[in-house]
């Protein structure tokens, strides 16, 4: 059976692990994201020496943030490792290994991880959509990802939803929510409850409850357009908020005030692989490079 190294680089740390040709994580592991472009080629190769040391490894997957050409391997911008902005990392990893591997765009990876192994197995055609600091998605059609003629494709969080044009990065995101809260509360960052709390506690506190049905009203707003765009078999909600139940019903209520949603509605469900998604999605990619005759 063929194994893969899996990657998922973030801002703060680089989660990594073996998978084999069926999606199963063999090993886990993880470090923090280094500070310069030096230490991180170093990290990652002694990360992937010590994977060839206990496995015959196939090719490598890497779930990367940031703007990336999949085909050349251009890096725009790379999120929070702005030391790597407009590198090549294929040119760059290439030098790191002589492995096949493939980059592409985390957000994306994580919707073909759901789709792979994840909440979207049954369906050919997904949205995904990550609330975190920003929003980000990917779009899957007929089960393949569709990347845009710019590989801009899933970048909901720039999408105007607010009452004065505001994007979904600003207001719909859980920084957005956390804002609200925070102004509804009067309180400083550092004493806001975390985001379970601040969905028990709006039942009891009006002001709480107001700022959360605003913040679900203009992600619904973004959730609707998404659908009305792409008619997806089922949405799929990442991120540590996806979690709560109560932001399902809080969604629908404001979903069924647009007047098409009877006619386009579709199911909303959480994500279900949680960071786990990145790295399968990239392995995904990967087994279709080293073998794209395979299954």
């Amino acid at each position: 059976m063929q194994r893969y190294i899996g990657f998922d680089v973030g801002g703060t740390h680089i989660k990594y692990g073996v998978i084999d040709e069926d999606g199963e994580e063999l090993t886990n592991e993880e470090y923090d994201t280094p500070e310069d472009a030096q230490t991180f080629k170093e990290k990652w190769r002694e990360a992937v020496a010590a994977c060839q040391k206990e496995h015959d490894i196939a090719a490598i997957g890497i779930s990367f943030p940031g703007h990336i050409n999949p085909h050349t391997g251009h890096a725009a911008k790379a999120g929070a490792l702005d030391y790597l902005d407009d590198e090549n990392l294929l040119e760059m990893f290439g030098e790191l290994t002589e492995l096949p591997l493939v980059v592409e765009n985390d957000a994306n990876c994580a919707a073909l991880g759901e789709m792979w192994r994840g909440a979207g197995q049954r369906y050919d055609n997904l949205v995904c959509i990550t609330l975190g600091t920003g929003i980000g998605g990917g779009i899957i059609v007929d089960r393949e990802l569709y990347r845009g003629s710019h590989f801009h494709a899933g970048e909901f969080g720039v999408m105007p939803v607010g009452n004065n044009g505001e994007c979904m990065h600003e207001i719909a995101s859980a920084k957005g929510l956390m804002k609200l809260c925070r102004q509804a509360l009067a309180l400083p960052a550092e004493e806001m409850p975390h985001g379970k709390e601040i969905f028990e506690r709006m039942e009891s506190d009006v002001h709480l409850r107001e700022a959360v049905n605003d913040w679900g009203n203009f992600l619904a707003r973004g959730v609707y357009s998404v659908i009305s765009m792409f008619d997806p078999q089922v949405v799929l909600i990442g991120g540590g908020v996806s979690e709560q139940e109560k932001l399902y019903p809080l969604l629908n209520r404001h979903l069924e005030k647009f007047e098409m949603w009877e006619a386009l509605q579709v199911p909303i469900h959480p994500c279900e692989l949680g960071n786990q998604a990145g790295r399968l999605g990239a392995v995904w990619l990967a087994q279709r490079k080293a073998a794209p005759w395979g299954k």
